[in-house]
């Protein structure tokens, strides 16, 4: 099937959208007072630390407050905290390695117990403590020398390094969840960890606007709003989130009114969701994620190695040279983004003069054939035997699963084969204790979106996704490099970026680390994505706000109001 006749079938899918919407099934009633959300992938944890979902933050944004969030236009919005910290207000010292953190006063947990400072500083030894195995926060881990309590409203940080963001360090997403130490310190004396606690599931004690109500596995979470919010109760008394299995039934659900808000709407699905009710709204914001397919580079001494051609960056690039990525953009995602390859795209950051290999079919044979992989009998390549033959795998996202079928047709074209692996978006973002996909590397290539640079160079992927000491292993189950790439030049640039107080130096390691990702090839970036909602207006008072980041989508759900 050509490129061009999928895209026919996918568009052809909205003349049954009707059709899909008969097999969602009856909705639960849905009370005037209750703000009825769809997602599409089920939260794999209630402990922002133990999480590498952005539904699964998105969840815990609903129950657990941040020192401080950001706006849609990405200025600070103060929640816990009585001010941010900076060298003006005597919060940060001159050299950028401490910080004092102020709390507001007479803070309180859902329980009613004192939120105080103390909380604070056991969430920061939690995260200093490598026993706990988080698979958040080695930014924070690996830099902080101590954590002291000066009052109930004060606590100190001390870093080895300057810290020029404290965003990274106690903002939101950088610090995503405040441990209720009242509940989690007794576990951790007993046990050692709280990486097992059953808090971590099924929590009971809630600083966030909402307290979490009730979970039916696989259906739905109900949230009911927080009398003991430092805000006050939201406006909206209930949240209830509803489980989809696949796309198509949340844009149905959404279209026939059983739904009044969906995030994460591709690029290539707006069309469609927003023709399909004119009382829908789509309303984008910068969200700094870029989807890319991630290379499995790992060596045979890692959990499982990826193909063995992928170790040669000539064939690395020769997959990104095969790779139509404008024809993708423009025919699956109806041209709402274009490719890149830069790992800073539309960030303040990105290096305009990176430029975008173009697709080249004839350049990526050539650079097969000087690899060594020459094409058999059957028209796939091979190598001492091997045949090139990769497992491309991603989550059941429709959406996804089409782009998975275009690249499958174009690397076929230059002699690789691929097999399409989908997975549930649990089992395919699972941790590595759990058998994670892409935590144990059972995978050659794998598809998904991580974040970018968002106030800072400090890029969460280099930092965290492709760093040397975050690959994981038995010895380092919480370690986020699933790839396995290793930059010892690259590190060093990303250390610029989070530590130089020079703003000309922290550019200039940012465009290093373009370029090495550009020659290195560990991964293939598509296309940036905006962070794209959905929402019925005839059931909001006013147009609503939405965040900037993975951490700040609710930032003024305070201020929403349904009619």
């Amino acid at each position: 099937m050509t490129i061009k006749n999928r895209v026919r079938l996918v568009l052809a899918f909205a003349l049954a959208f009707a059709m899909v919407f008969a097999a969602v099934g009856a909705a639960p009633t849905r009370a005037q007072d209750t703000l009825t959300v769809g997602f599409a992938q089920e939260p794999d944890n209630m402990n922002g630390f133990y999480s590498s979902m952005a539904f699964a933050q998105w969840a815990n944004d609903l129950v657990q407050a941040s020192l401080y969030d950001f706006s849609d236009e990405l200025t600070p919005v103060l929640v816990l905290a009585a001010e941010v910290p900076s060298r003006e207000n005597g919060g940060i010292s001159e050299d950028f390695t401490e910080y004092t953190v102020k709390l507001k006063p007479d803070l309180k947990w859902s329980d009613g117990q004192p939120l105080t400072a103390d909380d604070l500083v056991f969430t920061y030894q939690m995260v200093k403590d490598p026993a706990n195995n988080m698979l958040q926060g080695s930014n924070i881990r690996d830099a902080l020398e101590e954590v002291e309590l000066i009052d109930a409203t004060t606590f100190r940080l001390k870093f080895n390094v300057a810290k020029p963001f404290p965003e990274d360090q106690i903002g939101s997403p950088g610090l995503s969840t405040i441990l209720p130490a009242h509940i989690f310190r007794p576990i951790y004396e007993a046990e050692g960890t709280i990486e097992n606690a059953a808090e971590n599931q099924d929590p009971t004690v809630f600083s966030g606007p909402y307290v979490l109500r009730e979970w039916k596995r696989g259906e739905s979470m109900l949230f009911e709003a927080n009398p003991n919010y430092v805000f006050g109760e939201p406006k909206i008394k209930r949240v209830l989130l509803r489980f989809f299995p696949d796309t198509d039934s949340q844009y149905a659900a959404l279209a026939a009114g059983q739904l009044d808000f969906v995030p994460n709407v591709s690029e290539g699905d707006i069309p469609r969701v927003a023709a399909s009710n004119p009382d829908i709204k789509i309303t984008t914001v910068f969200g700094g994620y870029i989807e890319s397919l991630w290379l499995n580079l790992r060596e045979d001494t890692h959990p499982r190695a990826g193909h063995p051609a992928l170790k040669d960056v000539r064939v690395r690039r020769a997959l990104r040279l095969a790779i139509d990525r404008e024809t993708i953009t423009k025919e699956l995602l109806a041209g709402a983004t274009s490719p890149t390859d830069s790992i800073y795209a539309g960030s303040p950051f990105e290096n305009k003069d990176l430029g975008v290999t173009p697709y080249d079919p004839e350049a990526a044979k050539a650079l097969l054939d000087e690899a060594g992989w020459v094409v058999g009998a059957d028209g796939i390549r091979e190598k001492d035997g091997v045949k090139l033959e990769m497992r491309y795998s991603t989550t059941t996202a429709g959406w996804r699963n089409n782009i998975q079928a275009v690249v499958q047709q174009q690397l076929a074209l230059v002699g690789v084969s691929v097999i399409l692996e989908r997975y549930p978006a649990s089992e395919f973002f699972g941790a590595f204790a759990n058998g994670g996909i892409n935590a144990i590397g059972e995978y050659d290539i794998a598809q998904y979106a991580n974040n970018t640079a968002l106030t800072n160079p400090a890029n969460v992927t280099v930092d965290e996704a492709l760093n040397c000491k975050q690959i994981p292993n038995d010895d380092n189950p919480g370690g986020q490099n699933f790839t396995g790439f290793c930059s010892e030049e690259m590190d060093a640039a990303s250390l610029v970026t989070k530590t130089s107080l020079d703003a000309d130096e922290r550019l200039a390691a940012a465009y290093k680390i373009q370029e090495i990702m550009r020659d290195n090839a560990p991964l293939i970036n598509l296309f940036p994505r905006g962070d794209n909602y959905a929402y019925n207006t005839t059931r909001f008072t006013t147009e609503i706000r939405i965040g900037s980041g993975v951490g700040n989508q609710w930032f003024d759900i305070m201020n929403w109001e349904l009619k």
